[in-house]
């Protein structure tokens, strides 16, 4: 009798009856068994004692195997005949033999048993090579032949594995260990996680470990598999209940749904939204997850949803692709409601009174409410000089349960975009920078300031006096704004013109202020250390040094200082003056380095230096470059100082001032 081998993949139906299906079986008498033999799982070897073998051999033999150089005889007793209830029987099976057997020609079920001299220990594998499908399925079987005599440490074991045989797990219900068994009996294993498995499969072990004694003959055999599943689980989606069943669009919410029955890795599950008459002819997709279970899918309603309340939802499922029952409650979606859009209006005192509402931009539901500009509800009708400038809001809230929605208009009274507010100002005429623009109050700086009914030319601000102006903002809406503006141009004041001055010790007192060009009266001393003076030098007692000279000044105009660099000269001899000083200019000093100038060529060929009393001061080399002449005198004390250029043209002396 001939037997195949094949594997079943089916799908089972949302709702289908339960039923016996065969999923796979093998009963080995193919040409190429669904099993690959001799593996490595488990800790298993591919070689060794012992090995499997697909065939038809029942028969045993005798033989003779080598342990460390003897021949040993041993016989194999045949394998026992299969029943008549086996499908094919007494044809091909899976099972184990002893190696040197097989070297014998003895291919029947045997193994030889390890006893720690000849015979090593060891395990030996054979899996199945191709996974089976239990998804949608409950209740799967797993069933075999098999026989094992065997001992305590020789038997054989089953393992199933749920990924494709990357790992396996031994089963240990009904049986764990298969021995003591020499005829042909049926096993059936049916475990929970045999069920909705993608890629199921079942492999055999057998164990030998050392026995020296107990261990027989036959080893493990295997024929007749079969996976059976004996009900299959429908797979269903069911949409649950919502909070609400009124929305807004463009709003969101969270949808449950439940699933029944076995979904594949990447399924989707997708939330469809109906038409508004609640079919789904071309349904929107409001939500989704991968999933392959039950769950929660956030769904959010596209914003241009129309209103209507005959709106269904569903959820479906993409692997098997599977359509849920729409949810049993209609769904009513409306529309939220616009308060339209912000927007400026600019109005003329005394103008006629307007609707909020009709300034705002858009298309605003005439269902708000308006609040002012402080804080107060207003009816919506603006009058001018009677309400407020400012900003009013409107808010609607006509369309629950869709959010409130905002807009706003900025009422503009006619000064807020004029000339401003007229303006009174005191500038000085000192020659600093000045425009009128620089003193509007509140107004735009796009207007034209007008003098004497003209726009050209403006006063001369530099010369004091009091300008009136008037500034003119051209108007759009309520006509021309004006602005009066009034500058009163104050003169600075004026300390006069510094200057170094040298007096002798006993010369009559000097009115100080009578030497500086220009200077108002009324002004105030300090004399060089700091403290108040009287104006009237003394030089009999008073001394030499800095002496400054202030003048205060009208607002907005600041004080002015001038000073006086006074040489009191004991007047002891010393010349002050000799042929050539008329032609010898001191320029200054830069820093410490003081710059003279010749009106004549010099040659210069030294110099002397004397203090304010008399006395010889030393002095450096003096850098002569044509006409100008510079001297570093640093480290020199600060004062009034007389130098005296000795040249081959003849000798000048000059004053100079040691800052």
């Amino acid at each position: 009798m001939s037997r195949t081998k094949f594997l079943l993949s089916f799908l089972v139906l949302a709702g289908s009856a339960p039923c016996q299906s065969v999923l796979f079986q093998e009963d080995f008498d193919g040409s190429v068994p669904a099993f690959t033999l001799n593996t490595m799982d488990q800790v298993s070897a591919i070689g060794g004692a012992n090995t499997w073998l697909v065939n038809e051999v029942y028969a045993g033999g005798d033989g003779t195997a080598d342990c460390l150089g003897f021949e040993l005889p041993f016989t194999i007793p045949a394998t026992a005949g299969q029943p008549v209830g086996l499908p094919g029987a007494n044809g091909n099976y899976l099972h184990t033999a002893s190696t040197a057997a097989v070297t014998s020609g003895i291919l029947n079920c045997s193994f030889g048993a390890a006893d720690g001299f000849c015979t090593d220990p060891g395990n030996h594998f054979a899996r199945m090579s191709t996974d089976v499908s239990t998804t949608g399925q409950s209740n799967v079987s797993f069933s075999f032949w098999w026989l094992c005599q065997g001992g305590t440490a020789n038997y054989g074991e089953v393992y199933y594995s749920t990924d494709g045989g990357t790992q396996w797990t031994l089963i240990t219900t009904p049986i764990a260990q298969y021995r003591n068994q020499p005829a042909w009996i049926e096993q059936t294993i049916s475990l929970p996680a045999f069920g909705g498995q993608p890629t199921l499969r079942f492999g055999f072990r057998f164990v030998n470990g050392t026995s020296l004694f107990g261990a027989a003959d036959p080893g493990f055999g295997v024929d007749a598999i079969r996976i059976s599943s004996s009900e299959a689980v429908p797979t269903t989606i069911t949409t649950g209940a919502l909070d609400t069943y009124l929305f807004c669009a463009g709003s969101s919410f969270e949808l449950p749904f439940a699933a029944e029955g076995t979904f594949t890795a990447g399924n989707v599950f997708s939330a469809e939204l109906s038409d508004p008459s609640g079919t789904f002819i071309a349904p929107t997709v409001i939500g989704a997850i991968t999933s392959t279970s039950a769950g929660i899918i956030s769904c959010t309603l596209p914003a241009g949803t129309p209103a209507g309340s005959a709106y269904r939802v569903r959820v479906i499922g993409s692997a098997p692709q599977i359509i849920g029952a729409a949810i049993g409650s209609d769904i009513s979606i409306v529309q939220p409601t616009s308060a339209g859009d912000d927007n400026e209006y600019a109005y003329c005192e005394g103008g006629i009174a307007v609707a909020l509402i009709d300034i705002l931009g858009g298309t605003p539901a005439a269902c708000g409410v308006w609040i002012g500009p402080n804080g107060d509800q207003v009816n919506g009708i603006f009058t001018p000089g009677v309400d407020p400038s400012g900003t009013y809001v409107y808010t609607t809230d006509c369309a629950p349960p869709c959010p409130a929605d905002q807009a706003s208009v900025t009422m503009i009274g006619s000064n807020s975009q004029g000339a401003g507010s007229d303006v009174v100002a005191s500038i000085c005429s000192d020659g600093s920078a000045f425009t009128p623009y620089a003193y509007i109050d509140g107004g735009i700086t796009t207007g034209q300031f007008l003098f004497q009914g003209q726009p050209f030319p403006l006063p001369d601000f530099t010369v004091p006096g009091t300008y009136a102006l008037t500034y003119v903002v051209q108007g759009t809406t309520c006509g021309n704004d004006t602005a009066q503006f009034e500058f009163n141009v104050v003169a600075p004041p004026n300390a006069g013109t510094d200057l170094s001055y040298t007096v002798c010790v006993n010369a009559s007192p000097v009115e100080l202020v009578t030497l500086l060009v220009g200077a108002q009266s009324g002004g105030s001393w300090t004399g060089p250390s700091g403290s108040a003076f009287n104006g009237t030098l003394v030089p009999g007692s008073d001394v030499s040094g800095l002496y400054t000279y202030t003048v205060a000044g009208d607002a907005p105009c600041p004080e002015d200082q001038a000073f006086v660099a006074l040489v009191i000269d004991p007047c002891s001899g010393i010349p002050v003056a000799e042929a050539l000083s008329d032609q010898l200019r001191w320029l200054g000093a830069q820093g410490h380095v003081h710059v003279f100038r010749s009106s004549i060529p010099f040659h210069v060929r030294s110099i002397e230096l004397f203090d304010a009393q008399g006395r010889s001061v030393p002095t450096r080399p003096i850098d002569q470059r044509g006409e100008r002449m510079e001297m570093d005198l640093g480290g020199v004390d600060p004062g009034i100082y007389l130098a005296r250029f000795i040249t081959l043209e003849g000798n000048a002396v000059i004053r100079l001032i040691q800052p």
